[in-house]
């Protein structure tokens, strides 16, 4: 019987001592008759492994004539096309786009600028669903085409194995947030409703990314030995806005 009468002391200590919290928090004003509706908001977090990457490739090409410049780009792309092509059928390739623009001479006074040449870029987005494929990649162009971008990412597919969690934890946050106001306004967590719930979401990568695009390009400019990979993480947000009513 001790023990019994502890615990029911126990749990009318904390009934007090919530409708006191409560009564502090409102400065002794009451909830309206017909509730309070208000929005809180919930927020979801996970750091998980990086496992696709996006590599950003072009050349470029010098010549007197437009015609001669965008051959030998256009030759030397398709080069480079053909090795990464080579490394795996796993590698999604696509051109980005191709430039070309004048090169104008030197002038004197008032002379008019006369084009001495012209030079033609191109350039190539490569996704690899498989980190290890990236310095195949790499060792595969290098010397063909200038690596101009390295990013790491988690793929779609990687993502949706992390939804279910990411949802329940953004909603959890926000249902328990909720619970908490009408506790201070004297209501209690049934007394909560969640009436509508609009989500956002994305992925951020870890600033280590930076790192590897800068010794990515220092691999290509200084044509060193093809470095280790590693991918590092990005963490997976999700936001919850919930619009709740909070009865009396």
């Amino acid at each position: 019987m001790t023990k019994v009468t502890q615990i029911a002391a126990t749990g009318a200590l904390a009934m007090t001592m919530s409708a006191a919290l409560a009564a502090d928090s409102m400065n002794g004003t009451l909830l309206a008759e017909k509730g309070m509706a208000l929005t809180v908001n919930g927020t979801a977090s996970i750091t998980v492994p990086n496992d696709e990457a996006l590599m950003n490739w072009s050349v470029s090409a010098q010549a007197k004539t437009l015609k001669e410049a965008t051959s030998q780009a256009i030759k030397a792309m398709n080069s480079g096309l053909n090795q990464i092509k080579a490394v795996s059928d796993q590698l999604k390739l696509q051109t980005q786009s191709m430039n070309s623009y004048p090169v104008y001479g030197e002038t004197k006074g008032n002379q008019t600028p006369k084009i001495v040449a012209w030079r033609v870029s191109q350039s190539l987005e490569v996704i690899a669903p498989n980190i290890e494929l990236v310095p195949q990649v790499i060792e595969s162009v290098n010397g063909t085409l200038a690596l101009d971008g390295l990013n790491f990412r988690v793929s779609k597919e990687a993502r949706a194995k992390y939804d279910e969690s990411l949802y329940k934890l953004a909603v959890a946050d926000a249902t328990q947030r909720a619970v908490w106001i009408a506790q201070s306004v004297g209501s209690e967590a049934g007394r909560v409703e969640v009436q509508s719930m609009r989500f956002n979401g994305g992925a951020t990568p870890r600033p280590v990314n930076m790192l590897m695009r800068a010794s990515a390009k220092s691999v290509m400019d200084s044509a060193v030995p093809v470095p280790e990979i590693e991918a590092g993480t990005s963490e997976l947000n999700l936001t919850v806005n919930a619009e709740v009513l909070i009865k009396r």
